[in-house]
């Protein structure tokens, strides 16, 4: 899997502006991929009204976190690239779930539905030790820019490695202090300007622990939809949202219940954040959770490499949890580009770009972990 490592040492724009320098042309390519997905798949009416959309959420994101603000502009100015398609990039599946009617009743277009972002994840206390991992799948057009991204110890927060593409702050990750997040895509009907969602993932991971790194979840400004499952090993908790909704669906302490298992896709579990959402008729979250569920009510989880191995599962394909929606013709629909683990006990990110069906994910550790 390919990695950027940034120097230490380095300011907030100084940190982005490399990240944008190293993967120019691959930003811009899918910063226009997703600005054209946002167009048919969202609610505007012209290219021009997503950006003036995407700019929105700028300011948001300044209030929310200055330091994540500068290094987005920084990426975007390594880039050379317009800050608002920046915010496309980083914050498309949020974004396409703006109806900007909501914003100014006289904007808007139709939008035509997306079959494009679903996500498989299991938090499980094993016998092996505490475990957090996810498919990560999205349009079969953004696996060529996926990497990971490792960041050290910096503006007083913990060296990080994150999960991610080109171009975005993050999408799932752990630090060095062992916090982890991964997410899951909720479709929201109540979606606003909000934070940048993969900016909360990189703030969550600036804590020291998972019941700090939830606090700084439950008072954020969301945007639209995500299930967020974050961890320590100590502790765990799951967290749907909705623009306007936040529910907590899952909080354990694995010491006092070492078989917590939460399993999630990509519809809602709490029904008040189901009353603002919807999943969409060609979606494969269903088939997903019925088969984990299945699974492990069949035989519970052991460890590290089991649980690995049922995310990767074939069975049902291409409906399946390593899933292979995505054709030649279809280039644009679902596709598993990869996964990443969290093994708490030995901080360490185990992460793969691409099908999992297979083969063995990569460690990342930490310096003096």
């Amino acid at each position: 899997m390919e990695v950027l490592s940034i120097p230490k040492g380095l300011s907030a724009r100084e940190r982005g502006r490399v990240h944008g320098e190293h993967f120019r042309a691959r930003i811009h390519e899918i910063a226009q991929i997703r600005l054209e997905l946002a167009l048919t798949q969202g609610k505007f009416a012209s290219s021009m009204e997503v950006l003036e959309t995407a700019r929105l959420h700028l300011p948001v994101l300044e209030g929310f976190d200055a330091p994540l603000h500068e290094e987005l502009l920084g990426i975007a100015e390594g880039a050379d690239l317009d800050p608002a398609k920046a915010v496309v990039l980083n914050h498309y599946t949020d974004l396409k779930d703006v109806d900007p009617r909501r914003l100014d009743p006289s904007k808007g277009g139709e939008g035509t539905g997306n079959e494009d972002e679903d996500c498989s994840a299991i938090l499980a206390g094993t016998p092996e030790g505490v475990y957090r991992a996810q498919t990560w799948d999205m349009h079969g057009s953004v696996e060529p820019y996926v990497f990971l991204l490792s960041l050290p110890e910096h503006d007083g927060r913990p060296a990080l490695h994150t999960f991610t593409i080109t171009g975005c702050l993050a999408l799932a990750g752990m630090n060095a202090r062992g916090v982890g997040v991964t997410i899951n895509n909720l479709k929201s009907h109540d979606a606003r300007v909000g934070v940048v969602w993969p900016a909360l993932v990189r703030r969550m991971l600036a804590e020291d622990n998972a019941s700090a790194a939830k606090h700084v979840l439950m008072t954020a400004p969301m945007s639209s939809g995500h299930h967020y499952a974050i961890s320590d090993g100590e502790r765990g908790y799951g967290v749907e949202t909705s623009g306007e909704k936040k529910a907590v669906i899952f909080d354990a302490t694995f010491a006092t219940e070492p078989g917590a298992l939460l399993l999630h896709t990509n519809h809602c579990l709490d029904p008040g954040v189901a009353s603002v959402s919807w999943v969409s008729d060609w979606s494969t979250s269903y088939d997903r959770h019925d088969w984990l569920s299945h699974s492990v009510e069949a035989r519970a989880l052991e460890g590290r490499d089991d649980l690995w191995s049922r995310l990767a599962t074939h069975d049902g394909y291409p409906r399946s949890v390593c899933t292979h929606m995505a054709t030649d013709e279809k280039p644009h629909a679902m596709k598993t580009c990869g996964a990443m683990l969290c093994d708490f006990g030995a901080r360490t990110l185990y992460a793969h770009h691409g099908c999992i069906h297979g083969v063995k994910p990569t460690a990342y550790g930490f310096e003096g972990a």
